[in-house]
């Protein structure tokens, strides 16, 4: 056996095995398959090279497989290896010429090079020589260092939280909307391998600054000399070091005194496993939690006034995640815990475990009953009775649906989307409009995770808002039955994708559909993209309730139809009885719209255009649909727009009559169908070919919230493939004549070796 395991063949075959589960399974990101493919080549001839360097060891390495070949007791097992060997062969071609529906891979530069000089500002800056004026004029832990460090603090919580995020971690709670995702700052491979003037340069021209080498272009960076004063740059930047704990790269050597601080001696009091004192908590909170509940803990601090839902005020002791009785006021420490740790998902407020020590976190939770006030209370908790659990069932989930049309359709809709039947117009305990959960999409749901959540959510309420309690109006059982019927709802629509990219285009026979509701919709596969309202370009807009979208695509020999599905929970169409009826105060309501943006031309490298409305080298048609008006009387507009860059409105055709759309509106969903020939004789428009990688992207105008013009929601780009017709003759044929002509290649080298041992 030992002989057996020390044989260099089986070595090798072992050490080329362990290499492709490193490289395929556990580095991460994964390699792209190109590169694999290249990896394990030069690999596998290493492996060679080495398990043959001697004459001893190559005819020990060969001897397995000369027997194989040639012994005559292995006749079995040659014909076991020729099957192998066949079937092998025919799958790796068959995987590799098969319609993929992965989309294509984009290698992307992550530092790309920067010029030598950057103008902005009206100035000229020589990259190679720009330091950080911030860093010229004070030493790090200086009077005028910390004033920038903090005016760099409230900058990005006002401007860079949404992407990058509260943790500095690329997970901003618009960061799914991204394609690539914002950067990690806290990654020691991100701005610690940096010179500040790369960031600067970064910073101030965003991605419409980014070079060729830098595609495809689809960074949502801001270009922020836009909207930002030079100093104000600099101060970001020196915010984000000092945040992080990173230093700079220099071109020459470090300076001691911008190298990390060592660590203090504990003091008394701090050992490990002592709680914080008073001193440490509150730099705990300064540092972590200031920017968002202020610093008397009121919630204002300087980034709430950008946030929805606003930031907890804790000084009113109010909370509405809590595992308590309704009755009882205050939730436990595990409570306030779990919202600290794991953060509350559609909501600015990240999870802190990945930086917050268990004792960090006991301090936060002594400050926020100390803001309250009830630090010193003795309170007493009544936990929520959960009764005997209910399993999900036909009989359980029926049941569940009738308690839910009589107790929770009025704010949350037939199908759960958040679109309220009642009329009323739902505010917080701090006036606030509030707008209830959409209950298909759980990546919203905020404390609330499995069926026991929910039914505590049922049970206790939410304290602070109209989400009220029902331990009085529903028995334990029935509530159990809400709660299994509440889990089914994400049923009810398409969840977001998980790294999937491609939305596939389905081939039918027959006429498109133009009615939404039109039952061939329900063979076309859907894809569900996260959207992030537009917070790269004035005017811009930092909330909005339409999230998501999902998108449908079908296409004949004529023409193609694409179905974007957006869940609205108002009907905006103006002067209509519903748009009136949950009318906002002070906001002028406009149309619900939609449009779909494609390029005008598909693209032959990994270089698309910019995102928002395309540049100049790389123009987009936008196919727009606006819903009708009540009040103005209008009609549903149809428009056909073409753009060559953000600085100017996209230009409406005077003749789009190639473009038609229609759309419906039904339980907080809004449906439109656009349709168009695959081929038209503008040259402005984009022609459309089967197989081929199409970019497209969304997006939506909310009318209640009064967007329009810059002010909407919008996707990145992802792919459209309209899926090509399959050559069943090349798809079958070539894999099969592959696989033999490998068994014929290996039936000649076992007829050589039974040659030479005749011989």
């Amino acid at each position: 056996m030992k002989r057996f395991f020390s044989h260099p063949l089986f070595l090798s075959v072992l050490t080329l095995a362990g290499c492709y589960v490193l490289f395929a399974h556990i580095i991460s990101p994964p390699l792209p398959k190109s590169l694999l493919i290249q990896y394990m080549a030069i690999i596998a001839i290493a492996i060679v090279l080495v398990a043959t360097f001697n004459n001893a060891t190559a005819v020990r390495f060969g001897a397995p497989i000369k027997a194989l070949l040639g012994s005559p007791s292995m006749v079995i097992a040659r014909f076991i290896a020729l099957g192998v060997i066949v079937v092998g062969v025919a799958g790796l071609v068959y995987n590799k010429i098969k319609p993929s529906t992965a989309s294509p891979v984009e290698l992307r530069t992550v530092h790309p090079a920067p010029p030598s000089s950057l103008k902005v500002y009206g100035k000229t800056y020589n990259l190679l020589k720009l330091t950080n004026p911030v860093r010229d004029a004070y030493p790090k832990g200086s009077e005028g260092y910390g004033k920038a460090v903090k005016a760099g603090g409230d900058l990005y919580y006002k401007n860079c939280i949404y992407c990058h995020g509260d943790l500095l971690d690329g997970k901003g709670h618009f960061a799914d909307a991204f394609n690539p995702r914002p950067i990690n700052f806290q990654d020691v491979g991100t701005i610690a391998q940096l010179q500040e003037a790369f960031l600067f340069w970064r910073i101030t021209t965003g991605g419409p600054g980014l070079p060729r080498e830098g595609a495809p272009w689809a960074s949502a960076m801001p270009a922020w000399h836009e909207m930002l004063k030079e100093d104000e740059v600099w101060n970001i930047i020196t915010f984000l070091y000092d945040y992080t704990g990173q230093v700079p790269r220099t071109w020459e050597l470090e300076k001691t005194s911008d190298k990390p601080a060592e660590q203090p001696a504990k003091k008394a009091g701090q050992s490990k496993g002592a709680k914080l004192d008073d001193a440490a908590i509150d730099a705990v909170y300064a540092k972590r939690c200031v920017h968002c509940h202020g610093q008397e803990g009121d919630g204002k601090g300087p980034a709430a006034e950008f946030l929805y839902p606003k930031p907890r005020d804790f000084t009113l002791g109010s909370f509405k995640y809590k595992t308590t009785h309704a009755d009882d006021e205050f939730p436990t420490d595990a409570d306030l815990r779990k919202t600290i740790m794991e953060g509350l998902p559609g909501t600015s407020m990240p999870g802190w475990k990945s930086l917050l020590s268990a004792r960090q976190v006991d301090g936060l939770i002594k400050k926020i009953k100390v803001f309250g006030e009830w630090d010193e209370e003795e309170v007493e908790h009544t936990g929520i009775d959960l009764g005997t659990p209910v399993k999900s069932s036909p009989g359980s989930l029926k049941k569940g649906r009738e308690l839910f049309v009589k107790a929770c359709v009025q704010c949350h809709g037939e199908n759960g989307r958040g679109n309220i039947t009642s009329g009323k117009k739902l505010k917080d305990d701090w006036e606030d409009r509030i707008w209830p959960r959409n209950l298909t999409r759980p990546e919203t749901w905020r404390y609330t995770k499995t069926a026991t959540d929910v039914f505590q959510r049922i049970s206790a309420g939410i304290r602070s808002t109209p989400m009220p309690e029902h331990s009085t109006t529903m028995s334990v059982e029935d509530r159990w039955h809400v709660a299994n019927y509440v889990m089914t709802l994400r049923d009810n629509a398409v969840q977001l994708a998980q790294g999937e990219t491609v939305i596939n285009g389905l081939r039918i026979d027959g006429d498109l559909p133009s009615d939404p509701n039109d039952p061939k919709w329900q063979k076309a596969p859907a894809m569900t993209f996260a959207m992030a309202p537009n917070i790269i370009k004035e005017p811009r807009l930092f909330f909005s309730l339409n999230d998501s979208v999902t998108i449908r695509a079908l296409f004949n020999d004529k023409d193609v139809a694409v179905r974007v599905d957006v869940d609205d929970r108002t009907y905006s169409v103006p002067g209509d009885k519903l748009e009136i009826q949950y009318r906002q105060d002070g906001i002028t309501p406009t149309r619900d719209s939609i449009a779909v943006q494609l390029p005008a031309v598909i693209p032959q490298t990994s270089e698309k255009p910019w995102f928002r409305h395309g540049d100049k080298k790389h123009a987009v048609n936008m196919w727009y649909w606006a819903a009708p008006s009540v009040e103005p009387k209008d009609a549903a507009r149809t428009m056909m727009l073409d753009a060559k860059g953000p600085d100017k409105a996209p230009a409406p055709r005077k003749d789009g009559k190639s473009l038609s759309a229609k759309g419906a509106w039904k339980d907080g969903q809004w449906q439109v169908v656009f349709k168009r020939s695959l081929k038209t004789d503008e040259p402005r428009d984009l022609q459309f070919e089967e197989g081929r990688y199409i970019p497209l992207s969304v997006a939506n105008w909310d009318g209640v919230a009064g967007e329009k013009g810059g002010r909407h929601t919008f996707t990145s780009w992802y792919w459209l493939k309209l899926e090509a017709r399959e050559d069943k003759l090349s798809l079958y044929g070539i894999p099969l004549g592959s696989g033999l002509l490998a068994g014929l290649l290996f039936l000649g080298l076992v007829r050589q070796q039974r040659r030479k041992l005749r011989s």
